[in-house]
């Protein structure tokens, strides 16, 4: 029974470490390095579907997107 409590209290605590990281910082563009790690860390927060944040649309100079 040990065993279980302690499961669920360290998914717990992944869980919402995970979420107050994705909350605080700013969605980085997929193709870079951290972008990669905010995937991952947002998989752990369990942010999936309408709760994800979308990355920043970059505009070029020229004003295409």
């Amino acid at each position: 029974m040990d065993i279980i409590m302690n499961l669920v209290q360290w998914i717990t605590t992944i869980v919402t470490i995970a979420s107050i990281v994705a909350a605080s910082t700013p969605t980085p563009k997929d193709d870079e390095w951290i972008g990669k790690l905010y995937k991952f860390i947002d998989l752990l927060a369990l942010n999936i579907g309408k709760a994800k944040e979308k990355a920043p649309i970059v505009e070029s100079e020229n004003g295409d997107s």
